[in-house]
């Protein structure tokens, strides 16, 4: 099987930048790759949210599309000693969407043992009320920004225990790495981008039709 052309944001980021200086032939325009790239994966995350929404006119319920999913490995589970809780930090703050939408799967997972339960997601605002309501076995999280925490519902250690997430990941690690995303996500990045930098900058716009000829001379 061919493989294929792995796109980065590198790319994109080039791609918008010549766009813009084909369209709007002007030497104003000075964006760096940083900030072009902060309007990126702003874009990225709004078009994955709109198209998860859209998903959900067809489908019935809300879904992200499988292409922009990546399983992570996270660090090392570290205990707060004045709760008890468990901890680890996700590659970035989970995108605007429900409970159990923003992260796919959490799970731990050991060599020669496989994959555990799932671990169950509850709301961070619920975890006070959690403590004295019946619990099922097994292990629930909840996410405050980019840290997860986690706890067995038994209030067992788990130390050493290997955990994994399924998420989508808008923000960039490195400008080198693989869009993991849509064909026509990319599309919709760039287009809002584009538009974005043209309002921002306020750059011109060649807008003379070459094709019109010139009208009636005597008049």
């Amino acid at each position: 099987m061919a493989t294929l052309i792995a796109y980065t944001k590198q790319q994109l980021i080039e791609r918008i930048k010549r766009h813009i200086a084909n369209e709007f032939p002007d030497s104003s325009f000075s964006a760096s790759d940083n900030e072009v790239l902060l309007y990126v994966d702003s874009a990225a995350a709004f078009t994955l949210v709109g198209q998860a929404y859209a998903n959900a006119k067809v489908e019935g319920n809300i879904a992200i599309g499988e292409a922009w999913l990546t399983t992570y490995a996270l660090d090392a589970l570290q205990e707060d000693t004045i709760s008890g809780y468990w901890y680890t930090t996700l590659p970035q703050p989970p995108v605007n969407l429900p409970l159990g939408y923003s992260i796919s799967r959490v799970y731990f997972g050991q060599g020669g043992l496989g994959q555990s339960r799932e671990v169950l997601p509850i709301k961070a605002k619920r975890v006070g009320y959690r403590i004295d309501m019946p619990m099922p076995s097994g292990a629930r999280y909840w996410v405050e920004g980019s840290r997860m925490w986690v706890a067995a519902y038994d209030g067992q250690s788990l130390l050493d225990l290997p955990l994994y997430a399924t998420m989508a990941k808008t923000r960039t690690e490195s400008m080198t790495e693989a869009l993991n995303m849509p064909d026509d996500a990319i599309e919709a990045i760039f287009t809002n981008v584009v538009a974005k930098l043209v309002q921002r900058m306020q750059l011109p716009k060649d807008i003379v039709q070459d094709d019109i000829g010139a009208g009636n001379k005597s008049s």
